[in-house]
């Protein structure tokens, strides 16, 4: 059974746990979607797709269908989701396990592809709550109904409780999420697997088990990665196949540089990384006359959109379930198999032995290409990191449901964004080869991830020794306000506490920061038409009380994203690197909505502009050449407009084609489309601007300006 021992402490929790011990809230039964946001990483988990639960095989949770089925990093660019399905199929020996009639059966029960789980209920805490985040009024985050505890261990902690009623087995997981900068693209997933003998949820029946018994098991746990989505759209005009079909997997043996009193001085990573298939349907050809699309380089710049590494990385596993050591022989192996050959089209019982990795590809095979398995990229690829054998017994009359226990670290690494553009470009124009672009891309993305499961397992032995991590200053409340020729921020935190360090109560607080991004919301957006616009620092102050930064270094037309920081002075820091400071993420601040300057409006109706007249695709956004950036291409303004107004559209003809009013700013803005949200067609149109009144209400004349579009 389990037992906490010497090298597992008490951060190890039992796979059932006792509702009456917890501290902060309960758990929900109907199994909300829980986000893991506090870092660079946007992970949503939710037991709404497919039907493998949250835990087992056969899950696609973390598939990137829509808003709720997603993996995104980096957080803030656009269409950074990746292909994010778990697969963890309990394989048991020849001996199989007994039903509740008494009848033997082999591995994978009755059916050797899919084990079916159900999701218990879901449970997520954090240590402050999402700050609220407002523009113009509007709230932009929705209300969090987590629990609060500012005694958590990590910035936020979410559990699920999955039960698999067809080896009597539950499954607990718990996942950790720092706020951390060094932590920022990494998460810590802990599951306990309790053969309680359970086939049944006992919410929906009485309870039921299968007969005692041992079984023996082992436990392949993977993780199927598949970077972006961006990077599919750009190079295959679409957003691709759920199983991504140029992407290789592999594992490589790496030495902590962080954790030296540890049995487990090497860890085993599994990844994966965006190659090429030259003879996949769509396929370019690039203008430097190379196919080789891995990294997804732009196709008219070579800008990389899928440097992307992800992978994952065993922690700890235990001797046996009577002896809860870290075994440093775990993992049993890293077998290579895929979704669509292995998953979807097998029914045999030897499914079992390529998931432990006994079959003829071997335990620790490499990519399957390198290792003679294929001779392009497979759809689907999945690298499971599998321990093993356990012997787990249950036996009602004694109360014994053994469990073991076992921890990954979940990791993404790449190279920068600044050298994922360096070195496309170099590519595109030939400067560097095939070859070269492709090392730098899996290399400096290898080396990025490795560093990332390095101070992830640092963080897991902190926790599992009772130390602590420690913690930047907690993100403040944003409120930004668009305002004539400026944009004010505003930030404050809800109460005083949140100066005092979350860890060790020392009132550490050290700076603001404020940070914008022109254009688009997203880096590489396609409405920042190419300009590579980022985030960037744009004010800081280290008097506490100053909480108000007024932006007067912007163009009216143009939208603006702010996000604000809070950064500690590093005396409490005893961490990765002593006496660093650390800061808040500024991804937890983020203004999904944008703002923009404006200019008051006139007392005068005789001087509205239309902005650009004519309108062309080549002009872009508000008349600016594409390149430069601006609003979205299809946007015109109207400028120097009255105070208050109604706005009317008309064709050359007479139709009216769409009308609103307008108060306040100079400004006002129209996306080419129709009540009916149909774009208009190229041609004259007449803006209508009627029933206006100036600063002092008084009554101006109509005006009518004649423009064009051409599309």
């Amino acid at each position: 059974m389990l037992k906490c021992k010497t090298k597992l402490q008490a951060i190890i929790i039992a796979a059932i746990v006792l509702f009456s011990q917890l501290s902060v809230g309960q758990p929900s039964y109907t199994a909300p979607p829980m986000p893991v946001d506090v870092n660079s990483i946007h992970w949503t988990l939710s037991k709404t797709r497919g039907d493998g639960g949250m835990v087992n095989e056969y899950s696609w949770n973390f598939a990137t269908f829509g808003p709720d089925f997603d993996f995104f990093w980096p957080a803030d660019h656009y269409l950074s989701n990746m292909l994010y399905q778990i697969f963890s199929p309990i394989c048991l020996s020849d001996s199989g396990l007994v039903d509740t009639a008494g009848i033997r059966h082999p591995n994978f029960a009755d059916n050797p592809a899919i084990s079916q789980a159900a999701t218990d209920w879901t449970w997520e805490r954090r240590r402050y709550r999402p700050p609220d985040i407002y523009v113009d009024g509007i709230k932009l985050n929705p209300t969090y109904y987590g629990g609060i505890d500012p005694a958590l261990k990590a910035d936020e902690i979410c559990e699920f409780n999955d039960l698999i009623p067809a080896y009597g087995m539950r499954a607990h997981v718990k996942i950790y999420a720092f706020s951390n900068p060094e932590l920022s693209n990494v998460a810590i997933w802990q599951v306990t697997l309790a053969f309680t003998g359970e086939i049944a949820l006992p919410k929906y029946r009485p309870p039921k088990r299968i007969p005692d018994q041992t079984i023996t098991m082992w436990w392949p746990f993977s993780m199927s990665f598949g970077p972006t989505m961006l990077g599919k759209l750009e190079v295959y005009n679409s957003r691709y196949t759920a199983e991504v079909e140029d992407v290789l997997d592999s594992w490589i043996k790496t030495h902590s540089q962080h954790v030296t009193d540890d049995p487990r001085d090497s860890l085993y990573v599994a990844y994966y990384w965006d190659y090429w298939n030259n003879g996949l349907a769509g396929s370019p050809t690039y203008p430097n006359g190379s196919q080789d699309n891995s990294g997804d380089p732009d196709r008219t710049n070579g800008h990389l959109y899928s440097p992307q590494v992800p992978g994952y990385a065993l922690l700890y596993a235990p001797v046996s379930a009577s002896n809860t050591t870290d075994d440093p022989n775990e993992p049993f192996s890293m077998p290579h198999a895929s979704i669509t050959l292995d998953l979807w089209q097998r029914r045999d019982l030897g499914l079992r032995d390529t998931y432990i990795g006994t079959d003829n590809r071997g335990k620790f095979p490499l990519d399957p290409i390198t290792a003679g398995l294929a001779t392009s990229p497979q759809k689907g690829p999945m690298r499971f990191i599998t321990t093993g054998p356990y012997s787990l017994t249950k036996n009602d009359a004694t109360g014994r449901y053994d469990s073991v226990t076992f921890v990954y670290a979940i990791a993404t690494g790449s190279v920068p964004y600044e050298v994922a553009d360096s070195v496309g470009r170099a590519w595109f124009t030939k400067e560097i080869s095939d070859a070269e672009k492709d090392s730098i891309i899996l290399t400096g993305g290898r080396d990025s991830l490795l560093n990332s499961i390095d101070r992830a397992y640092w963080a897991w032995d902190q926790l599992s020794h009772g130390k602590t991590i420690p913690a930047p200053p907690p993100p403040p409340d944003v409120n930004v306000r668009s305002a004539p020729d400026s944009i004010t921020v505003n930030w404050s935190y809800p109460e005083p506490s949140y100066f005092k360090n979350a860890v060790t109560g020392v009132d550490d607080w050290y700076a603001w920061r404020v940070y914008r991004k022109t254009g688009a919301y997203y880096v590489d957006d396609p409405n920042d038409q190419g300009t590579g616009a980022t985030w960037q620092l744009m004010y800081e102050t280290r008097d506490r009380n100053q909480t108000t930064f007024r932006d007067t270094n912007v163009t009216r037309g143009v939208n603006y994203y702010y996000a604000v920081t809070a950064m500690n002075d590093g005396t409490q820091n005893n961490g990765l690197y002593l006496g660093m400071k650390l800061e808040s993420s500024r991804y937890a601040t983020r203004t999904s909505v944008a703002a923009s300057p404006f200019k008051p409006g006139l007392s005068v109706s005789g001087k509205v502009r239309v902005v650009p007249n004519p309108a062309t695709s080549a002009s872009g956004a508000l008349g600016r050449p594409a390149k430069t950036g601006g609003g979205p291409t299809d946007q015109i303004a109207f400028y120097n407009l009255p105070l208050t107004c109604t706005l009317s559209i008309y064709t050359e003809t007479g139709n009216l084609i769409k009308r609103w009013k307008h108060y306040g700013p100079a400004d006002d803005y129209w996306d080419q489309r129709t009540s009916s949200n149909q774009y208009v067609a190229s041609g004259i149109y007449i803006l209508a601007v009627t029933d206006s009144q100036g600063l002092k209400g008084e009554n101006l004349s109509d005006y009518f300006v004649k423009f064009v579009i051409v599309r």
